[in-house]
């Protein structure tokens, strides 16, 4: 029998056990602590943890660091767009001695056992096992609880932005380091974090498409920036079959997790699930403080913190608009842009409104701006040309299909 088993069904069922029992008091800390250490011990019976250890990288430990203080800067400047509140964890010694043993008991019994289970799978299937253990591992028995009757939409899609999505992101982050450098890798990742989350007096107090939006970019630039700094030797002694010929490196695992993360977080921002919408500036009403082609970050607020001084996006006449709010009167925002001279001719009602301006990116939105020209040059050349453009269609599909061919070419030639 695969000595991993074990181990893997001790996870599953102390995982449904601290999530079903909640005790109260000393035993709250108690308890998920006794668990995390049982998994630890069969870890160490499951696994040769002395190759483990010795197979952490110093320059791995001090990225991994690097990795967990952007995160936690990305999260303090957060604040800044948002709030700042008092930490409601009480902070006396007995609590700080407390938790100071349950985290430290969750990170060995989770990292231990996740750096053997990947360890014993990781080499066959990497992307496969990547994924699983960062699935396991993040908040899924509370998301499917979730999927229970009665079903609430919007708690789901909540917690799938505010909780979930940044947990998987950051559990992806984990079980590649555990994988590349033994636990010690992912513990030097996670245990700053768990600090200032459980310790820090003073905490962001961020919207939840803000905590989102930091919660998935930070750990997947982190993951983007890690795996493409780590050496190939680093991978080949993790267990990796990894080749470098001629410039091209066949096989960068984690390439296709971070395209599918950042194709998730693409369309849960784009379709502003995630709280946050994108929307590109196309008029210089609020000039000075954003111009024509700058991206609009607007974060969905509810109507009663928003306050004169804020830029909101709201419903028009004219389309969406985003101008300052001047006043609030009788319930309704009386606008303007900051280049015009005169106030909008219509108050806003709540209702139009859908959100507050979180940020501005300079310029980004000129490449939709050209992009729909484009599309409208092109919409309209082949309703005036409708032969011309088959004609150049055609021709465009065979040059492709021509250097298609010798690139696939090329690359094959690389790889072999």
């Amino acid at each position: 029998m695969d000595r991993n088993v074990p181990l893997i069904c001790a996870l599953i069922a102390i995982q449904i056990l601290m999530y079903l029992y909640k005790p109260s008091g000393y035993f709250a800390y108690f308890f998920p602590s006794i668990c995390w250490i049982s998994v630890a011990l069969i870890a160490l019976w499951s696994c040769d943890f002395r190759e483990l250890l010795l197979n952490f990288n110093n320059y791995v430990l001090l990225v991994a660091l690097m990795a967990s203080l952007f995160q936690i800067i990305m999260q303090i400047d957060g604040g800044l767009f948002s709030k700042y509140g008092r930490s409601p964890v009480v902070l006396t010694p007995v609590n700080v001695i407390l938790n100071l043993m349950m985290i430290s008991a969750s990170l060995i019994g989770s990292e231990f056992s996740r750096s053997c289970i990947l360890r014993s799978y990781g080499k066959r299937k990497f992307i496969l096992a990547i994924l699983i253990v960062s699935i396991f591992y993040s908040r899924t028995f509370a998301l499917i609880s979730m999927l229970y009757p009665p079903v609430k939409p919007f708690s789901i899609v909540e917690f799938l932005g505010s909780k979930y999505l940044p947990d998987l992101a950051v559990n992806l982050l984990a079980s590649y380091l555990a994988f590349i450098s033994g636990p010690l890798g992912s513990i030097v990742y996670l245990a700053p974090l768990k600090l200032f989350q459980w310790f820090s007096p003073i905490l962001p107090d961020l919207t939840w498409g803000l905590e989102s939006l930091i919660g998935v970019v930070a750990p997947t630039v982190s993951l983007i920036v890690i795996d493409n700094a780590i050496p190939l030797s680093v991978l080949r002694r993790a267990g990796l079959r990894i080749e470098f010929k001629g410039g091209w490196s066949k096989d960068r695992p984690i390439g296709f997790i971070v395209v599918v993360l950042a194709f998730v977080f693409a369309v849960w921002l784009s379709t502003g699930l995630l709280g946050v919408f994108p929307s590109v500036v196309l008029s210089g009403s609020m000039r000075p403080t954003m111009d024509v082609g700058d991206i609009a970050l607007v974060v969905k607020v509810p109507a009663s913190k928003i306050k004169p001084g804020d830029v909101i996006l709201y419903f028009s006449d004219g389309g969406m608009t985003l101008h300052r709010v001047m006043e609030i009167r009788g319930g309704r925002f009386i606008t303007k842009g900051d280049a015009n001279k005169v106030i909008d001719f219509n108050p806003i009602h709540p209702s139009q409104v859908k959100g507050k301006l979180l940020l501005v990116i300079p310029k980004i939105g000129w490449i939709s701006i050209y992009l729909k020209r484009c599309i409208g040059f092109i919409v309209s050349f082949i309703h005036g040309y409708y032969l011309l453009s088959i004609v150049i269609a055609s021709i465009t599909v065979l040059i492709a299909f021509y250097y298609a061919r010798r690139m696939r070419r090329k690359f094959g030639r690389w790889c072999k």
